[in-house]
């Protein structure tokens, strides 16, 4: 089951176990987390459905999905931009963020929703770069087209630097009340270690969404929803939120 509520998040994980208590060079180097401060946001939220057989193809044996024994599993398509993202420090910037991942069970039991991620992009290069110590495939797209109008249209593309190519567009309608908070949890595994996302939203105001995601239906967001595009009969939203605080940081298994 889906909490109605949604919202924002990032989630990562880094490499934390070694043989007899030592850990290679490499890893020891990596940054042990970071923080992120993203102000004035708006978000989509689009949860739909794929075959469970290959979004568990995608997804480390250590993660049970949602809709695990089933023949159908949740799919997140998160859209957000904000008027300020700060990464481990001031200076803030605006900037958009596109994730997709399925639903999982919580691994540590912890978040209103948690997720494995499996394509992240963000036009900030400063999060990407960060991310990208840690592991994390993120991936840099400086001209995410990131639109909605006052008639409720609404259009966001990740064109090429990023694999695959992604659009999510429809009609929103922005929220006017207030759904309090909302902690969401996205996950990875990386070296063989978790990196855990946290974005905990001290107030979200939740609307109504109607999106349609579209892709190249040969590569593998197409091949994983079985064609050119799908839409999202779980669940749809338009959010905002004044604040959130992104927390980064590498959990042991």
């Amino acid at each position: 089951m889906i909490n109605a509520k949604m919202s924002f998040a990032i989630a990562l994980f880094l490499t934390c176990s070694a043989i007899a208590g030592s850990v290679p060079r490499v890893l020891a180097e990596r940054p042990a987390g970071f923080a992120v401060e993203f102000s004035n946001c708006v978000e989509s939220i689009g949860v739909g459905l794929v075959p469970t057989e290959q979004a568990r193809a995608l997804v480390p044996a250590e993660f049970q999905l949602v809709g695990e024994g089933g023949p159908m599993t949740p799919l997140v398509v998160r859209t957000a931009r904000c008027n300020g993202i700060a990464v481990a420090g001031p200076r803030p910037k605006a900037g958009s963020i596109v994730q997709l991942g399925v639903v999982i069970v919580p691994p540590d039991f912890t978040g209103d929703i948690n997720n494995y991620t499996l394509w992240y992009y963000t036009s900030d290069a400063k999060l990407a770069h960060h991310l990208a110590r840690l592991g994390v495939r993120a991936q840099h797209v400086p001209t995410i087209d990131y639109d909605y109008g006052s008639d409720g249209s609404f259009f966001v593309n990740v064109p090429r630097p990023g694999r695959p190519l992604v659009s999510v567009d429809g009609t929103v309608v922005e929220p006017e009340n207030s759904s309090g908070s909302f902690v969401a949890n996205w996950w990875a595994i990386v070296d063989g270690c978790r990196v855990k996302m946290e974005t905990n939203v001290p107030e979200i105001f939740i609307g109504d969404a109607n999106l349609t995601l579209t892709t190249n239906p040969n590569g593998p967001l197409g091949q994983l929803i079985g064609g050119a595009s799908t839409g999202f009969p779980v669940l749809q939203q338009f959010n905002t939120f004044a604040d959130a605080r992104m927390t980064v940081r590498v959990n042991s298994r």
